[in-house]
């Protein structure tokens, strides 16, 4: 017989230790939690990595533009390397128009009259005395050319002076600017609002001349062929003011007028019409004088028609802004707490709604107006030689840190070294990044430890080495590099090798030689004047 078997005891659920529910959570096959925060990481250290890669690349694209603040540049090769992301305004006008004057009032200065002879004087801006002292060396090591304000210094500025004003403004009949030059400014002081301003020599009125006499094309071909090379160079502007000083009378001087016909004429093939880039400034319009205001509406209207049809190819309605700034301290009871500057509101607005405006198919120089530009290429030439002289000094020392650094990579630094440094600093280029509490802002010294030490690994070709010649060259500038060569040799090498002398004497030996070998080769041809001569001697 079968017995039948007792049932199985109930199973009694036990709770489970905390060792064996420790061992379950942590056991390999419940990674699914775990899995997207190694992969967030990842993600956002990848996004760190592109975003310092991006970093480089923006300041390697920054790297050799004129960007100093307060500085004057007035060579072609500053006008090439002006930065690209600011607008450009470009200021023309007759001698003593105010053309300085009112740069130096949208750069940050003060322009006071003040008792008690009530003389206008420029008040320093406030700002670093320090750093406004090492700006003419400071900027000829950039590659700079400090001129006007920085010339006229005669005292280093003390912390209490601040900065001097920048473009040197003056009264009388002859210009004060003497060369196109461009500065890099903040609207009024406003670091939000920066510019570049180009300012030109002021212009004579050659009195009674007409718009195409050749007295008048004679008297401004110099400074049309100058604005020619530096637009060139600059690629584009935004807007041209016209700065027109007789707000009285409203005469706007024959010169100003072949000054906007030569504008029409070099912007033909720009793709637009200039004239929408242009604007018409009355200057001197200052809120404690009321002489300009009378009749100020009928005066622009009259302005606008006179261009028009004393320009056939004017078209619209150039805008015309009274544009002062000059104060009076203490201020007039009835002007206390008074502003003028809506005029200088609506030209800002005009500047940041103008599209650039191609500069690089200006038209070129023809028939008469040839040789203002050879005379211009020449005066072109001889500054960037004047300048090598200032500059040439540091672009040797940075060549022979070229060297140095080709030499150490080449042959002092194995290249696993190289690649273990390159990759330390780039992962702290990535803690920098993380940890920095605005990563807009991105710190450039680990920048550019990270980018010197990928610099260091050497490949097995030549190549790297080019690129960094190339990279070195494009710094500097090649007529930059070229000039402080050419001023090094002249006042080091020159003198004390006398490498030209022994230069011509070997040209002139190789070419004895070369003579006497192309004599040997074909002797027939060499004796014939000799024979020749033999026979009509005999005879």
């Amino acid at each position: 017989q079968t017995q039948a078997l007792p049932p199985p005891p109930l199973a009694v659920s036990q709770p489970m230790s905390s060792t064996a529910q420790t061992g379950h959570e942590n056991s390999p096959t419940n990674t699914s939690a775990a899995a997207p925060d190694h992969a967030d990481a990842f993600s956002e250290m990848g996004s760190l990595v592109h975003e310092g890669l991006s970093e480089l690349r923006s300041q390697l694209k920054q790297m050799g533009l004129r960007t100093r603040k307060d500085v004057l540049f007035s060579t072609t090769e500053d006008f090439r390397r002006a930065d690209p992301g600011r607008k450009r305004l470009l200021v023309i006008g007759c001698t003593g128009s105010g053309k300085s004057t009112l740069l130096n009032l949208l750069g940050g200065w003060r322009f006071v009259q003040k008792p008690p002879e009530y003389n206008f004087e420029w008040e320093n801006k406030a700002g670093s005395a320090e750093k406004h002292a090492d700006a003419a060396p400071a900027a000829a090591a950039d590659g700079a050319t400090v001129t006007d304000g920085a010339e006229n210094a005669t005292e280093t500025p003390t912390e209490a002076d601040g900065i001097p004003p920048l473009f040197e403004a003056g009264a009388g009949s002859d210009s004060v600017t003497k060369r196109t030059s461009f500065a890099n400014l903040e609207w009024f002081g406003d670091s939000t609002r920066q510019l570049i301003a180009v300012d030109t020599p002021g212009h004579d009125d050659p009195a009674g001349a007409e718009i195409d006499s050749a007295e008048a094309r004679d008297a401004l071909g110099a400074l049309a062929a100058d604005l020619h090379n530096k637009l060139k160079a600059i690629k584009s502007i935004n807007t041209v003011l016209v700065i027109h000083n007789d707000v009285v009378s409203n005469r706007l001087n024959p010169a100003t007028y072949t000054i906007l016909k030569m504008v029409d004429e070099k912007f033909s093939r720009a793709g637009r019409s200039v004239w929408g880039h242009v604007v018409i400034g009355y200057s001197k319009c200052n809120a404690h004088d009321l002489t300009w205001r009378s009749g100020l509406a009928s005066k622009r209207t009259a302005l606008q028609q006179a261009i028009r049809s004393k320009i056939p190819s004017c078209q619209v309605d150039v805008p015309v802004l009274a544009l002062g700034g000059a104060s009076l301290e203490p201020p007039p009871p009835s002007l206390t707490g008074g502003s003028c500057a809506e005029g200088f509101d609506e030209l800002w607005s005009f500047l940041c709604k103008s599209p650039p405006l191609d500069c690089t198919e200006l038209q070129p120089f023809e028939g008469a107006d040839v040789k203002w530009k050879q005379l211009v290429d020449d005066k072109d030439e001889a500054e960037a030689r004047a300048k090598a002289a200032l500059i040439y000094v540091a672009v040797l020392f940075k060549l022979a840190s070229l060297f140095v650094l080709l030499f150490v990579r080449a042959c002092c630094l194995p290249r696993s070294v190289a690649a273990m440094i390159a990759c330390g600093m780039f992962a702290f280029v990535v803690y920098t990044m993380q940890t920095a509490e605005d990563r807009s802002k991105v710190p450039r010294t680990p920048l550019f430890l990270a980018a010197l030490a990928l610099l260091m690994i050497n490949l097995n070709t030549v190549m790297d080495e080019l690129a960094l010649l190339a990279l070195f060259v494009s710094y500097i500038g090649p007529s930059d590099l070229k000039n402080s060569l050419r001023h090094a040799n002249a006042v080091w090498v020159e003198p004390k090798l006398h490498l030209s002398k022994h230069l011509s004497q070997a040209e002139g030996v190789a070419r004895s030689l070369a003579s006497s070998a192309l004599a040997a080769s074909d002797p027939p041809k060499a004796a014939a004047p000799a024979a020749a001569a033999s026979r009509s001697k005999a005879d």
